[in-house]
């Protein structure tokens, strides 16, 4: 019996494209010459794959009826992991 996975399927999606994200933030700062461009490049994927992980979490929260399966522990992981990033330097860039 085929179940639909609408929701799960876009979420993991949105995974995929977080972790690209950081593996581009990650590779920014080894080849890192130039400080200020530097900056830019790791700090743009961190601030876009956290808005990205507040966004796949909403819509895992939509299809939170669907089964469960590897592809919705993954993305529940990797998007609640970027949730508690964006909130930690938010709050970090708050108080100091």
């Amino acid at each position: 019996m085929e179940t639909d996975n609408y929701y799960t399927e876009r979420s993991y999606r949105l995974s995929k494209v977080i972790l690209y994200l950081l593996t581009f933030a990650a590779f920014a700062i080894m080849v890192n010459n130039n400080a200020v461009l530097s900056r830019y490049l790791f700090g743009l994927p961190i601030i876009a794959s956290g808005l990205l992980g507040i966004f796949g979490s909403f819509i895992l929260y939509k299809g939170r009826e669907e089964p469960i399966n590897e592809k919705k522990i993954i993305a529940l992981t990797v998007n609640s992991a970027m949730v508690i990033l964006i909130l930690t330097i938010l709050v970090s860039n708050t108080l100091y």
